[in-house]
């Protein structure tokens, strides 16, 4: 069984903003596509047979969870593990992801788990944009413009695409592209409209002409400039919650417990170590994951930010517990760790991810066909 379609793809440009990750990998022509596709197909021959078509069929509707734990399951193995897929534990019915062997003999049960900070609302909100900005984006609507979109004021409020595509339509319609580009070089700024309509939705809109190469080009996407969006503070409190959730999921353990976290941001050092030991560090009123009273069956945690194309680079990094009643101290890792000491943390070196998946720095390949 394969993970990914045996066909022929001629698909150069960049996914629809509707379209998930795995339609997108299994029709892209990109050479750096191929170079995942390639990697992810070698993880899958690895991963065990009796779960595969699970797995397969995941990939198709929860990409970044069936991702990660494909990922996960490869990178045991790399660390010399024998690796059990979703293991029977006594004494509850819940089954985690793995249970790793190591050589040396010690066993470690490891969990996946996503930490997004996206709410229900904002997806369902995201889904709204993006469905808009597919809109915008097709390949009738503006052969000779960018359309260039400014801040949008409430994100809750977005209008249907048919009004938004006539609306620009509409303007784009009675342009002249070397006029305006003169204009816009004779120190004249680009047209610009406000859309508005009846719910409150506002959009401010710019036309910039498009270089003579490509005017025409069904191939150059229409939106040149996308409202920005600000993040604030960090990913302390997501990653806080997503270990949480998983924390005392199979109750006590009489081996080592592990929970491998894949941030989509914030997972530098010091971020990390607050999430997990709290502002008031290594004491009992820490506000962290654990302290000597709380979530001491966790043995340790795994944080990583990885997708599709960053395999080779990811960073990685185990934090131990160390108030843990099972520890994994003791376990030959080979990757990075950190260790808490009454001094502060100890940070190990250990392999990275171009050493562990054996990638060179320039794969996937380029992201075009030249």
């Amino acid at each position: 069984m394969n993970l990914f379609d045996d066909i022929l793809r001629t698909h150069r440009g960049p996914a629809t903003h509707t379209e998930d990750t795995f339609s997108f990998l299994n029709r892209s022509a990109w050479p750096a596509s191929e170079g995942v596709r390639n990697l992810l197909e070698s993880f899958f021959r690895r991963y065990p047979s009796s779960e595969s078509a699970e797995l397969k069929s995941k990939f198709e509707t929860q990409f970044d969870s069936a991702f990660f734990e494909l990922y996960l399951h490869e990178l045991l193995l790399r660390l010399d593990c024998e690796v059990a897929v979703h293991p029977t534990l006594i004494g509850t019915g819940a089954k985690p992801d793995f249970l790793a062997r190591f050589h040396q003999g010690q066993n470690v049960i490891m969990e996946a788990a996503i930490a997004t900070d996206r709410t229900d609302k904002e997806r369902a909100r995201d889904a709204r944009l993006n469905a808009l900005y597919d809109a915008i984006n097709s390949k009738t609507i503006s052969p000779n413009f960018f359309i260039c979109l400014g801040p949008i004021p409430d994100r809750d409020a977005v209008p249907t695409p048919k009004k938004i595509r006539k609306f620009i339509k509409e303007r784009i319609a009675g342009l002249n592209p070397d006029i305006v580009e003169h204009a816009v070089r004779s120190g004249y700024g680009s047209p610009r409209w406000t859309y508005r309509d009846e719910g409150g939705f506002e959009l401010e809109i710019t036309a910039v002409p498009k270089s003579p190469e490509s005017r025409g080009n069904p191939e150059v996407r229409p939106i040149g400039a996308y409202p920005g969006e600000v993040r604030w503070g960090d990913s302390r409190a997501v990653l806080k919650k997503s270990i949480d959730s998983k924390a005392t999921k199979y109750g006590e353990l009489d081996r080592p417990f592990v929970i491998a976290v894949n941030a989509n941001w914030g997972t530098g050092r010091d971020v990390v170590a607050k999430a997990l030991f709290g502002s008031k560090a290594f004491h009992d009123e820490s506000d962290g994951v654990w302290n000597p009273t709380r979530n001491t069956r966790l043995s340790g945690v795994l944080v990583t930010t990885v997708v599709p194309w960053n395999v080779h680079c990811a960073p990685l990094c185990l934090y131990h517990n160390p108030f843990a009643k099972q520890s994994c101290r003791d376990i030959t890792w080979r990757i990075p760790q950190a260790i808490a000491r009454d001094s502060g943390m100890q940070w190990l070196e250990g392999s990275n991810s171009a050493e562990l998946f054996e990638l060179p720095k320039e794969w996937p390949g380029e992201l075009w066909n030249n």
